[in-house]
């Protein structure tokens, strides 16, 4: 039977034998080191697992409304539609005073029109100009988002040609009761050729300190 070293003098045996060859101990050192640094890379790694769980807070996009803006002003010969920075480029209609609202139909801004006569009557917006050389035949379609502070105002939509007899096509329809929106829409076909043509939006009868309210203006061939 082979006999073995006491314990203590295996172990004092081991550390000579180290001792004698520094190579081993930097070899121990180094794979020390890699398995240390494969942890800590294995730990920094995301967990896959939980891949269902809620994303972390991200910071709005500032352009995201602007892009969705003119997503939906796809095909819209209107270019201030939506009223989102200014009325730039609209005129008032009748007696009234008219700014930017900073609540429209469903988020950002619509133009809100208030009758600043002494007596009830006719105010709204019109935009000139939205068809430049309207072809013979065309067909446009115009539409707009309305609402007003006193329910049941009567809101014509129209398309206007220009000139001393202009042709032009309505569609008129009440405002509903509260804050609802209300989308009135009017079809015109051009007779004569050449012409320009317009879009106007106006309530008759509107008190004073009354205001009509309109969003999202659309025109669109076809």
């Amino acid at each position: 039977m082979q006999a073995f070293p006491p314990r203590h003098l295996a172990r004092r045996g081991s550390r000579l034998n180290l001792a004698r060859k520094p190579e081993l101990v930097l070899e121990s050192l180094i794979g020390l080191a890699v398995v240390l640094i494969m942890a800590t890379v294995l730990a920094n790694l995301p967990d896959r697992s939980q891949s269902g769980a809620a994303p972390r807070y991200q910071r709005p996009d500032p352009t995201a409304s602007s892009l969705a803006s003119r997503a939906g002003a796809f095909g819209n010969l209107v270019g201030n539609w939506s009223f989102e920075q200014d009325l730039t480029g609209w005129q008032v209609v009748g007696a009234a005073e008219a700014v930017r609202e900073p609540q429209g139909r469903t988020s950002g801004s619509c133009a809100l029109v208030r009758a600043s006569g002494s007596q009830p009557g006719r105010v709204g917006l019109t935009l000139p100009g939205v068809v430049r050389e309207a072809a013979a035949g065309s067909r446009y379609v115009a539409s707009a988002w309305v609402r007003s502070t006193a329910p049941g105002l009567r809101v014509t939509v129209r398309l206007v040609g220009a000139g001393a007899k202009p042709e032009r096509s309505q569609t008129t329809a009440a405002t509903l009761p509260g804050l609802a929106w209300r989308r009135v829409f009017v079809a015109h076909t051009v007779a004569a050729a050449g012409g320009e043509l317009g879009v106007e939006i106006a309530a008759d009868g509107v008190n004073p300190g009354d205001a009509l309210l309109v969003d999202a203006v659309t025109v669109r061939k076809g």
